[in-house]
């Protein structure tokens, strides 16, 4: 208390501090790292090893099974899933919400690692990734219909050259660069005619390029360094190296007798990608982190520009991501709304108060605001859009304190009471009261901080901001309105009439005390009645991503053709280009996009796969009034236009992506009873309305050629199996042990063959390493075609397929499981197990960490609403504001035609600490009241009538402030702010007469025992 005397007695010292807050506020708002979304660190690793020429059930028994049990034993394991692939093996590994991810990951790398020499010969060292969820700030495209890949390549490591030198990057990666290499194409035919291998050609090639240091020489005039030129300088230093010399003519063998040398592409660099149709190479940049990008954006932007005039004007560089931007836009937006309901609250303020007093109050929103971004930069929180819809959240909540205590000081400047005077004793009547409620409100949003994972982090920005911004409030209000209350306030002119709303209450009020059960009767019922119709209003976990992008995964059902996958993804390109809504797209052909947003999921290189992202803009055209409803369209097309594969038209997920809203995994141990399961399940959903896209990841089965070895025959020739498995491994996919450098550049040297059907592969001469001797194959080994799955996945250990399932437009994913899982009960799935893990998993799983958030959040309220009015009973009657708040959600979500999603819940329990706070401070006047000799019923129409104008006031300051969040279209936080907004009115109008009700109700009959208790004792 005395330091609140101090400030009211030190006003200019008071107004100098609050300048510098609002200095050092503005300043820490320039510089405070901004970004779009909050960050999220990976729960997940991805484990990738490579095992040239192994087969998908191969790569599952040899490298995935041990890879697998092998990650159990880490620290804070949850569950694996595993994709066993031609030639590689891909495990990711999940960790507990509570896991040490340092200390896990460091454990997963030791693990692996020794695992190392439990992994057959051949195997390539398994590369972990750690950091799944980093992604590129920006992405270039630089493309031209006169350039080649190589020449684009060029070009892009030039722009990353320049590009890299601005302050705050990161690093510059080039994608889709097709690197050359030496082909050494060997000629089978002519390699059968000498008694050298394909095994013969690789060995003398490393053996013929190679640079050892030779020393130097000790001469008298000094020490002279040798140097001994060991490596090819040409391709016909390749084409005539010496790998055979006959023993019987002494006539040698040349590479170039028996192959082709010259340079080509890589074909094992098989990632290619196109700008809207052409082709193009990728430049990804990254930021350094908890840098302001919006400035280093800007930086780039400038030096792009100069970069562009330099460049050929047929080379075209556009931006397909370029996240400062995005963030500068997203920050505008929700500052805009700050803006605007600073504005609102202002005018609420202004239409409630004097001139005077209104500004007075209002000050404490710059000053609140300027001092949590102060905090924000002091903590290290970003702005972001959970911040940033912090801050428009606590824009109502800000002034409440200031609106109390400015009420209360002109009440005693109307006693006659000094500025001074009346402003000290204002504070210490309300001390505790504003106290207790900040407190609540602080402990309203607290518990919401205990949500884990993920989800967890998603959130975490929120409810600090709002803590930050209600503590700011808070000293604001007690340190500063007293002071400038008492400095501008001025004695009331003319009493204030009572208003025709006031009147209504107090009649209300008057006839809910007379009829006390029935006002109690009648509010349970309308609670009762939205608890029923809550249930109609569907459920969400989180909506889509606000963002003009869709991505299209396209599938090719040719496995090993990437020149299919082409021309498939031509097909896509043509509907897009068709389509005015489509301002452009970025095709990635064999694998994904880099990573253009925090949930995308990683997509492994595979040639047949693909992945385009859409850049759209509906104001082009009014044919679609939402994101969903032309993903729908680009679906109904793709479905009708697409042959030989397949592709699904996706939005970008929030916080924690899940594929669809309807997923199922089925587990087993039989793959063919997994693939009818999941054939049977399609079909219901097929015929369940309101679900569309239904598939499923099962693998394709492909036929390849399988050399079965007759072992004792081979033995008997004197061929070991490693002979014939590395020989025919060199001859159809090749081999490089060597280097070519020329010009600074390092090119692979690939020994190949143009062995190019079976009767090629079967005359094929095999050289003994033991005999020396050749052999053909046929003669040893049978080749036959048999079928083979192209992938293998496993979920949790157990061989696994998922189905999934898109929704349209006006249905609701949870609805649509129920009537699946109904019908799944009743089907004979021959022991296969079905995990439902969709949205409504989701929901579930959050939903309670939320439920158990509100539990603790009441249990806090409840403890300091004891320890302030040491009562069990009135910290209960407080609390019955809070199911009347909930009859405004209902409508407010039904009105607005809103799901019940995740933030909507958020926003019910951001509800709860406004909500009784407003309770408070009408208990506080009513026991006041009793205080003073009123009655029961005179205490509450006393307390109505004295905290009519504060509590309306400062309720529809935050209604007001939160309108333009909940007009902005936002589907994420849009239900949020409805929520509060209706729940905020139908509870503070509800307050005013069921709260003094139920205090009239529950007090008359204590004192009524306590008289009869008494009289007993007489």
């Amino acid at each position: 208390m005395r330091l609140i005397k101090a400030a009211i007695e030190n006003k200019k010292i008071v107004l100098f501090l609050v300048v510098l807050v609002i200095i050092a506020g503005f300043y820490s708002y320039y510089v405070v790292p901004k970004q779009e979304s909050p960050d999220v660190s990976s729960p997940a690793a991805m484990i990738t090893t490579i095992y040239p020429g192994a087969s998908p059930s191969d790569i599952e028994t040899l490298v995935t099974k041990k890879i697998e049990d092998k990650v159990e034993e880490i620290d804070g394991y949850d569950y694996a899933e595993s994709y066993s692939k031609n030639s590689a093996s891909i495990v990711i590994v999940y960790l507990n919400n509570d896991a040490d991810k340092d200390k896990a990951w460091r454990d997963l790398r030791d693990k692996i690692k020794d695992l190392k020499s439990e992994l057959p010969d051949g195997c390539q060292d398994s590369t972990i990734d750690t950091n799944l969820t980093e992604t590129a700030g920006m992405i270039l495209s630089i493309s031209g219909k006169n350039y080649s890949y190589e020449q684009l390549g060029d070009y892009a490591d030039d722009i990353k050259k320049e590009l890299s030198n601005v302050d705050g990057i990161s690093r510059f990666d080039v994608k889709g660069k097709q690197d050359k290499q030496v082909i050494v194409d060997v000629d089978w035919t002519q390699i059968n005619k000498y008694n050298v291998s394909l095994d013969d050609v690789c060995k003398v090639l490393k053996a013929q390029n190679i640079n050892i240091p030779s020393g130097s020489l000790n001469l008298k005039t000094g020490k002279i360094k040798v140097e001994t030129p060991g490596t090819f300088t040409s391709l016909q230093d390749i084409q005539n190296t010496i790998i055979g010399v006959s023993p019987t003519t002494g006539e040698t063998l040349r590479i170039k007798d028996i192959a082709k040398v010259y340079m080509d592409y890589d074909q094992d660099s098989s990632l290619k990608f196109r700008d809207n149709g052409a082709n193009a190479v990728l430049l990804a940049g990254y930021f350094q982190d908890n840098k302001n990008i919006v400035l280093i954006g800007d930086n780039i932007s400038k030096k792009l520009d100069a970069l562009k005039k330099q460049l050929p004007n047929d080379l075209t560089i556009d931006e397909v991501t370029f996240q400062p931007k995005d963030v500068s836009d997203s920050v505008s937006f929700f500052m805009k709304n700050l803006r605007e309901g600073i504005i609102l609250v202002i005018i609420t303020v202004l239409i409630g108060m004097s001139l005077r007093n209104a500004m007075v109050v209002s000050a404490v929103i710059p000053i609140s605001i300027s001092m949590s971004f102060l905090a924000m930069y002091i903590l290290g929180i970003k702005v972001q859009q959970m911040s940033t819809t912090a801050l428009i959240i606590a824009l109502g909540i800000l002034v409440d304190d200031a609106i109390v205590i400015g009420d209360v000081v002109q009440v005693g400047i109307d006693k006659g009471l000094s500025g001074n005077e009346a402003a000290f004793q204002g504070i210490k009547r309300l001390f505790v009261p504003v106290f207790t409620s900040t407190l609540i409100i602080v402990g309203a949003f607290a518990p919401l901080l205990t949500i884990p994972g993920a989800v967890g982090e998603f959130l975490r920005t929120l409810p600090q901001v709002v803590m930050i911004c209600v503590t700011c409030s808070y000293i604001s209000a007690l340190l500063v309105t007293p002071a400038m209350s008492s400095l501008f306030f001025r004695k009331s002119k003319t009493l204030n009439k009572e208003s025709i709303v006031r009147k209504m209450f107090r009649k209300l009020l008057s006839y809910g005390l007379k009829h006390k059960l029935r006002i109690v009767v009648v509010a349970l019922g309308i609670f009762l009645a939205a608890l029923g119709l809550m249930k109609t209003l569907g459920m969400q976990f989180f909506p889509y991503v606000d963002k003009n992008i869709l991505y299209i995964d396209v599938s090719n059902e040719k496995v090993e053709d990437i020149d299919s996958t082409a021309n498939l993804v031509k097909q896509v390109e043509n509907v897009l280009k068709a389509q005015k809504e489509v301002t452009g797209y970025t095709s990635a052909i064999g694998g994904g996009m880099p990573k253009f947003y925090i949930t995308l999921a990683s997509v492994a290189a595979s040639k047949d796969t693909a992945q385009i992202m859409v850049r759209i803009d509906l104001n082009k055209t009014n044919r679609f009034q939402t994101r969903q409803e032309l993903a729908e369209h680009l679906q109904s097309l793709l479905d009708s236009k697409l042959s030989q594969g397949t592709a699904t038209v996706k939005q970008l997920e929030q916080a924690q992506p899940i594929g669809a809203p309807i997923r199922l995994r089925l587990t087993g141990d039989d793959l063919e009873k997994l693939y009818s399961a999941s054939e049977k399940i399609q079909q219901k959903l097929l015929n369940i309305p309101g679900t569309m896209n239904v598939r499923d990841d099962a693998a394709q089965k492909s036929y390849e050629y399988e050399v079965n070895i007759d072992v004792a025959k081979a033995s008997q020739l004197g061929l070991l199996k490693s002979d014939i498995l590395e020989q025919i491994n060199i001859a159809l996919n090749g081999y490089s042990g060597s280097v070519y450098r020329k010009n600074g550049s390092e090119f692979g040297i690939l020994v190949k063959t143009n062995i190019s059907s079976v009767k090629d592969l079967e005359n094929l001469q095999i050289k003994s390493s033991v005999t020396d001797n050749k052999v053909l194959l046929a003669q040893v080994a049978s080749i036959k075609l048999t079928p083979e799955l192209d992938q293998i996945k496993h979920y949790k250990k157990e061989k696994t397929v998922t189905v999934y399932s898109d929704v349209k437009t006006g249905y609701n994913s949870v609805n649509i499981e129920n009537a699946l899982s109904q019908q799944i009960a009743a089907m004979d799935l021959n022991g296969v197990n079905v995990l439902y893990d969709g949205e409504k998993n989701q929901i579930e799983k959050n939903f309670t960490s939320l439920a158990l958030a509100g539990v603790l959040t009441i249990l806090i309220i409840y403890v300091l609403l004891f320890i302030q009015f040491k009562s069990f009973v009135q910290p209960l009657i407080i609390m019955c504001s809070l199911p009347l708040s909930l009859i405004g959600v209902v409508i407010g979500l039904m009105v607005f035609r809103m799901p019940l999603s995740l933030t909507a819940v958020m926003g019910i329990i951001s509800l709860i600490g406004v909500v009784i706070r407003n309770a408070i401070l009408l208990i506080e006047y009513i026991n006041g009241g009793r205080e003073e000799g009123l009655s029961i019923d005179e205490a509450c129409m006393f307390a109505v009538s004295q905290r009519f104008r504060p509590i309306i006031l400062s309720s529809t300051a935050t209604i007001t402030g939160l309108i333009p969040l909940a007009l902005s279209k936002s589907a994420l936080f849009g239900p949020m702010s409805v929520t509060i907004m209706f729940g905020l009115l139908t509870a503070t109008f509800l307050t005013f007469i069921v709260i003094p009700v139920i205090y009239s109700l529950v007090n008359t009959k204590l004192e009524q025992r306590a008289f009869q208790g008494h009289i007993a004792k007489f």
